[in-house]
């Protein structure tokens, strides 16, 4: 019980990064963050990194992508794009 405890208080307090496999129409996205997001968060985020052609490399990218700013949620990311890896670097409300 008490390991348990440690291991939950660790992610918790943690900067690590985490990586969150998300199916999304019909693709499965990776998305890396130490930020917790919402649903509703990640599937505009994707949706909008589709919209701005994101993705257009495919899965077989191996060299990191350009940074992209998109909004969804009523927050704004910065994310990098890697195939279908989203690395989310930042998060604010959006104005």
């Amino acid at each position: 019980m008490q390991k348990s405890r440690f291991r939950y208080h660790l992610t918790v307090s943690s900067e690590r990064k985490r990586c969150f496999p998300i199916s999304h129409n019909g693709r499965v996205y990776n998305v890396i963050t130490a930020m917790d997001l919402t649903f509703r968060e990640v599937r505009g985020m994707i949706d909008a990194l589709v919209a701005l052609g994101a993705f257009a490399a495919g899965a077989d990218a191996h060299e990191h992508g350009d940074l992209f700013t998109c909004a969804a949620g009523g927050f704004v990311f910065e994310v990098d794009v890697q195939g279908f890896d989203v690395m989310v670097y930042r998060r604010e409300r959006a104005k």
